[in-house]
């Protein structure tokens, strides 16, 4: 549509508005309305490496409900959307996107009740990056759909089926790096209670296609392609003295070919066993057993991680690794808030070509009451031994903390440890968190918080393994004013995923491969303001820089800004809005200059019919 169009349009939809109705129905069956924001206005974008353009802007966010014969029968939703964004505003962006989600629910109540769903988007702006760190900006396509049906009947096995498929592409601003992934999934479940056994099974099929970006794979293009299945079923049953026993069992396989830097490709297929039983003969004293059995320790590793979308082969324990464990244990309650537990685990295990035996001895307190009406804790020490002549004694502590004091609420948690049990019998875990907050009222609707929170994790025995963590925010408002800021920081081991770098926990068996370093900060704040009634001002910015080091380094930078103003009267809004933006990726050339978009203009909600 031309930008005469949109004029003529836009203003033909606010000037019928007030003639609509508020519901139609078609025919007998058919109920539907229908409502929505249009918005109409001037709007232009300009910067370095951007083609300069500006005209009048047409948008709507739309809502279609409706239902035929009956909302039991079948109901349904529609939500289309021209011309907006979905990342810091609903009517001014870097990219005015466009698209529609649709979701339709069939025989809700009856015995075969289904779903229906669908959604696309063009030209929507996303994210790429660190996880828990403002990411890298990109703009992109996206869309999906899936089915689900299940047959549901008293006194036989229910069944329930779906399957889904997405599909999407984007690139990161100011380069020609391509991110995307397309998945489908099938997925078969069914559940039957029968002679005090509750049952159940399932079947899950999926496959996976990614890219990944070049400055974070390292050289060419990167792509991984999955498949793979899982199968289990499970039970449970009700026992004596209040009891209760369960077991499961679960077969995974998966394959991935992986094209980048180094072409791999992995194969696995994982056998899982759990059981266990649980007793409470007072209602002080529980008394429990668990075993567990798993024929390969790097396929479960690996499992985990291709099942979040991520580049494969992280772990790699040797060939024939696996794990036994059994364990018991019994817990105590002193009092309401006095509890003690006591656990004994037996491993055999088998990695790295060698055969291991171990045990963990456990004992740990709860104090769940204030103490000195400040403190609550908890407190274990753990024995444990592997078989190899090395014993070690490893401190588990949780303390939580709040009081006032004259108006000032203070609150913080601190756990911490030190050689507790890792995956791996002859490896242990230390690690720390922390958080602390601060809060005031001043009254007149004044109020100050500030809070603080940070985490480092890592292996005892193997420097260099660790993860950390830092942030640090805080709040001041008034009645008609807001003013946030905020801090972090993060650095340790990631590996590839769709949604960009993953953290994860230290684990033996890491390899080289795929493993990506990072570290990464960011600072940022936002005012907002409401001087007379219905008018809103407000405007936020955020900075982050973070280096990443995998087969090729890169260090990169990412900043925004944004501004708006709304004022509502009735269902009209008068808005105006600004957007800055500059990224920059290291390797792949220098800091894309600032692009800027800017829009004035009106919006209406109203009802079509």
């Amino acid at each position: 549509m031309g930008k005469s169009g949109k004029y003529i349009v836009g203003w033909l939809v606010l000037a019928l508005a007030p003639l609509a109705l508020a519901q139609v129905q078609v025919g007998d069956n058919l109920n539907m309305n229908a409502g929505g924001t249009v918005s109409f206005g001037y709007a232009g974008s300009y910067g370095d490496g951007l083609q300069s353009s500006h005209g009048l802007n047409f948008g709507l966010d739309g809502a279609v409900n409706g239902f035929y014969y009956n909302p039991n029968f079948i109901n349904f939703s529609i939500t289309p959307y021209y011309n907006q964004s979905r990342a810091n505003s609903n009517f001014q962006s870097l990219t005015g996107a466009s698209g529609v989600a649709t979701t339709a629910n069939l025989f809700a109540g009856s015995h075969f009740p289904g779903s229906v769903s669908y959604h696309n988007d063009f030209n929507s702006t996303g994210t790429f990056g660190l996880t828990g760190e403002p990411d890298f900006t990109t703009h992109g396509h996206g869309q999906g759909f899936g089915i689900g049906w299940s047959a549901l009947f008293n006194g036989f096995p229910t069944l329930s089926v779906g399957y889904s498929q997405g599909s999407g592409s984007s690139t990161l601003y100011g380069t020609d790096e391509q991110s995307g992934s397309d998945n489908k999934n099938l997925n078969v479940h069914s559940s039957y209670s029968t002679e005090g056994f509750l049952l159940n099974a399932y079947f899950d099929r999926n496959t996976m296609h990614s890219i990944y970006p070049e400055f974070l794979s390292g050289g060419g293009d990167s792509i991984s392609d999955t498949t793979g299945h899982d199968f289990g079923f499970g039970a449970s049953h009700n026992l004596p003295l209040n009891g209760s026993f369960y077991a499961s069992y679960n077969r995974s396989s998966a394959s991935t070919d992986y094209t980048g830097v180094n072409d791999t490709s992995t194969n696995y297929t994982t056998n899982s066993i759990t059981s266990g039983a649980n007793f409470r003969p007072t209602q002080k004293l529980g008394l429990f057993v668990t075993e567990s059995y798993t024929d390969n320790l790097s396929g479960y590793l690996n499992q985990q991680l291709i099942a979040g979308g991520t580049a494969p082969n992280a772990y790699n324990l040797g060939n024939g690794s696996r794990s036994m464990t059994f364990g018991g244990g019994a817990n105590y309650a002193f009092t309401n808030f006095l509890y003690t537990q006591g656990q004994a685990t037996y491993y055999q295990q088998t990695y790295f070509g060698k055969s291991y035996t171990g045990a963990y001895i456990s004992g740990s307190l709860n104090y769940s009451r204030k103490l000195l009406d400040m403190f609550s804790f908890s407190t274990a020490v753990v024995e444990s031994t592997n078989g190899q002549g090395s014993n070690a004694i490893g401190f588990i502590g949780n303390v939580n903390y709040f009081h006032r004091i004259k108006g000032w609420e203070t609150s913080g948690t601190f756990n911490y440890a030190q050689n507790v049990q890792s995956f791996l019998v002859t490896y242990t875990n230390s690690y720390y968190n922390y958080s602390a907050r601060l809060h005031r009222r001043f009254g007149r609707g004044t109020t100050w918080i500030a809070s603080f929170s940070g985490s480092h994790s890592g292996l005892t025995n193997e420097p260099g393994s660790s993860n950390h963590s830092e942030s640090y925010n805080t709040a001041f408002s008034m009645r008609r004013f807001t003013i946030t800021g905020d801090y972090s920081q993060a650095s340790g081991i990631s590996v590839l995923s769709n949604n960009g770098l993953t953290p994860i926990s230290p684990t033996p068996g890491l390899t080289d491969n795929g493993l990506i370093l990072f570290n990464g900060r960011s600072y940022g704040g936002g005012i907002s303001a409401t001087p007379i009634r219905r008018l809103v001002i407000s405007a936020n910015y955020s900075h982050a820089t973070s280096n990443t080091f995998s087969d090729i380094s890169s260090r990169n930078d990412t900043e925004i800004f944004t501004s708006q103003l709304q004022y509502h009267l009735r269902r009209i809004g008068l808005l105006a809005g600004f957007t800055r933006f500059s990224q920059g990726i290291g390797a792949v050339g220098p800091t894309t200059g600032p692009a800027n978009s800017y829009f004035v203009g009106v919006s209406r909600w109203f009802n079509f019919f």
